[in-house]
């Protein structure tokens, strides 16, 4: 049996579609024939951008960030010298005031009644030494007078025993002549003593005149401290009196402190503090900046002699001198600059990993080197600087910059420095 099968021919369409996927598979083939051979296994490594600074050795000052507060050692209790009544008060809590300046006057009345008694006193003692002086003029003259007296009177006598001898003179006269001798050099006896002990006298009274004096000066000086006046300049911390109240002798008026002897108490950290003793053995000078935005740079003038009980700090004194913004009390922002360390390398913060390793960038891969870091600071431009040390040998390449998390040793990056 015979079948007759007549294909059907192509229509234009249908051959234009498969000229279309023929050329197509054409240049698939060509591409895949021509394409480089991969390990299907392998991944490419991915390259973190990084930025670095060079690791450079040098010379520098660690510093400390701590607290301080304003005192001084000249800070004055100013108390009534005299028992009186507070007249007036003339300044105010945290006035500035001059040397000399008239802060309060307590009533005077009683205290000059007393200072005109002293000045009668003594010059009643000065009329004394004068009157003295004078009577001792007349008490030599008078000596010599009755020493020529006497001398008249022994030769009467002896004139008188002769003749009473030859009975020529009753013996009554001679008698009276004798007495009269007698009482005499009783008299010159005792005129002498006198004139010899004029020098003794003159130094009693003398001593009366000085101890008058003395209690006059005195009486002037309570008489002018009813003016409380200012003992130099600066500023009033406390008063403790107002008008019309009544103070006794040695009670508390008011309180001064001295705006040009303050200092700043700070309390060091131990390990700073035998770095700080051993500088200044050598002659360096400690200082530290006020970070109240004035960045005043004030001097470490001496340490403590006496550690607080529960404390291992030891207090730094740092002189600040003249400065009438601050207040006894106030409490500071002090960074303090540590001697200098050699061989140090300033990195940013970020730059260190954990507490002992930074990494370097050699040959465009990280390598982690172990460091000890021995302070921080802030360089000139406000940035805060570890200062680092390696543990073995010295730093190669440049210092990593960039916080990154998944930091290790080989890690691939490329140093993107602008």
């Amino acid at each position: 049996m015979k079948f007759n099968m007549r294909l059907k021919k192509p229509s234009r369409k249908n051959r234009a579609l498969l000229i279309v996927a023929a050329v197509g598979l054409a240049t698939t083939g060509t591409l895949m024939a021509t394409a480089p051979n991969h390990d299907a296994n392998e991944v490419e490594e991915k390259v973190y951008p990084v930025t670095t600074m060079p690791a450079v050795e040098e010379s520098l000052a660690p510093e400390l960030r701590l607290f301080g507060r304003v005192e001084t050692p000249r800070h004055a209790q100013l108390t009534a010298a005299v028992t009186a009544t507070v007249n007036s008060l003339n300044v105010s809590e945290g006035q500035l005031v001059d040397q000399g300046e008239v802060l309060m006057a307590l009533d005077d009345a009683d205290e000059e009644l007393r200072f005109k008694q002293r000045q009668a006193d003594a010059a009643e003692a000065r009329a004394a030494v004068d009157t003295l002086r004078r009577q001792h003029e007349v008490d030599k003259e008078v000596l010599s007078h009755m020493q020529e007296l006497h001398e008249l009177t022994l030769a009467k006598r002896k004139r008188l025993e002769k003749l009473e001898q030859q009975n020529l003179v009753a013996t009554e006269q001679l008698e009276d002549t004798r007495a009269a001798v007698a009482r005499q050099a009783i008299q010159l006896a005792e005129q002498k003593l006198k004139v010899d002990n004029y020098p003794q006298r003159l130094t009693t009274v003398e001593a009366a005149l000085e101890r008058a004096e003395a209690l006059l000066a005195e009486q002037e000086l309570r008489l002018s401290r009813t003016l409380v006046t200012a003992p130099f300049r600066g500023r009033i911390s406390r008063i403790e009196a107002s008008p019309g109240d009544r103070v006794r002798e040695g009670e508390i008026l008011l309180e001064i402190y001295d705006t040009a002897a303050l200092q700043v108490r700070v309390t060091l950290p131990g390990s700073s503090v035998n770095p700080i003793k051993q500088a200044m053995a050598r002659g360096e000078t400690i200082v530290a900046r006020l970070d109240d935005g004035s960045f005043r740079s004030i001097e470490l003038d001496q340490l403590a002699a006496e550690v607080s009980a529960g404390r291992s700090g030891v207090d730094g004194l740092f002189r600040v001198g003249s400065d009438e913004s601050l207040e006894i009390g106030k409490a500071v922002d002090i960074t303090v600059v540590m001697p200098m360390l050699e061989q140090v390398t300033g990195v940013p913060v970020q730059s260190l990993y954990g507490d002992d390793r930074i990494y370097t960038v050699v040959d465009g891969r990280l390598k982690g080197v172990q460091v000890r870091t021995l302070g921080r600071r802030v360089d000139s431009t406000g940035q805060v600087q570890l200062l680092i040390r390696p543990e073995h040998n010295g730093l190669k390449g440049d210092v990593l910059t960039t916080s990154l998390p998944q930091a290790s040793t080989g890690l691939k990056v490329n140093v993107i420095n602008s």
